[in-house]
């Protein structure tokens, strides 16, 4: 019971039952743990997770979060549709038995054929997962506007494009709850990082465009939901690439020291697994988790819910 609800008394109680009282709706800041625990709870138990025959576009399918989530999707039965521009997302593809589409998300004009095609060869799409995008550290002054602009295309406007090309695919799903939409933000898009200012505006951005889209779509009727996903430090190539970086710079002795420092500054002093992300990826397709729209999820182990 929520609230103070009537209760059902005793045979020959003759005491009035208490009245029901409207509680006042619970702050973002309140509500966000019981979120949390419905997500855990979910996820533990399995409930209504299977995305059985589900058609889901995956982006960035070849890296390290993108090949996770792809066998994830896999498992619980849904019928991919894997893109990338590199050539080893091919073979991700084909260990999970999907449809392979080379994708540039930079540009429009490759989102309409990949649409097209979907269309054509599925006829709609249940579900959509933006995870391709690159990193940058490099101090603020010292970034060229050529790479703070290539950093905000890969990032951000690739979803942008992605959300606005399958749309009317998305809204012909068919399915009882409407279709999702994933997007791939960053706990640097809750937060500044020194030497991330260009990655931070475009996951900064990612955050606030989902939360546009969810609220665009519900108040037109439209029957998809967007949500987005805020990784911290998950070991992958490309986390690695910024801990490289400094051991040729000669600020960090090793590769695993790097990712031990790391670890270290966590609660729980660990660094996650791709595992980790593509588990709540599949909850936030399934019909679990059908009333959370605009909604973002720190997938850090507690980082962003430590006091600072």
């Amino acid at each position: 019971m929520s609230g103070v609800e009537s209760v059902k008394h005793g045979q020959g109680d003759r005491r009035a039952p208490c009245k029901k009282v409207r509680q006042p709706p619970l702050p973002p800041r309140r509500l966000a743990p019981f979120l949390v625990c419905s997500l855990v709870w979910s996820i533990s138990n399995g409930v209504n997770m299977s995305l059985t025959g589900r058609r889901i576009l995956v982006t960035g399918c070849g890296g390290g979060i993108g090949q996770a989530v792809s066998r994830v999707l896999h498992e619980r039965g849904a019928q991919l549709i894997l893109s990338d521009l590199e050539l080893h997302g091919a073979a991700v593809a084909n260990a999970c038995k999907a449809r392979y589409l080379s994708l540039d998300v930079t540009q429009e004009h490759a989102w309409r054929t990949v649409a097209a095609t979907v269309r054509e060869e599925f006829g709609a799409l249940d579900g959509l997962v933006n995870v391709a995008g690159v990193i940058l550290m490099q101090p603020l002054i010292e970034t060229t506007l050529a790479e703070y602009r290539r950093i905000q295309t890969v990032n951000h406007e690739s979803v942008f494009l992605g959300i606005k090309a399958t749309a009317a695919l998305l809204e012909e799903s068919g399915l009882e709850h409407g279709a999702a939409i994933v997007n791939f933000s960053s706990i640097y898009g809750l937060g500044g990082q020194p030497g991330f200012s260009a990655y931070c505006a475009a996951k900064g951005a990612v955050r606030l465009l989902t939360k546009a889209a969810a609220v665009e779509f519900a108040s037109k009727g439209q029957r998809i939901r967007v949500n987005s996903v805020h990784p911290g430090p998950i070991d992958t190539p490309l986390a690695r690439l910024p801990i490289e970086q400094l051991v040729r710079q000669g600020k960090v002795a090793s590769l695993e020291s790097g990712l031990n420092r790391i670890a270290s500054g966590y609660p729980g002093g660990r660094i996650g697994q791709p595992e980790d992300v593509a588990g709540v990826v599949a909850f936030l397709l399934s019909d679990d988790s059908r009333f959370l729209n605009g909604v973002e999820i720190p997938v850090d182990y507690g980082f962003t819910a430590r006091a600072q």
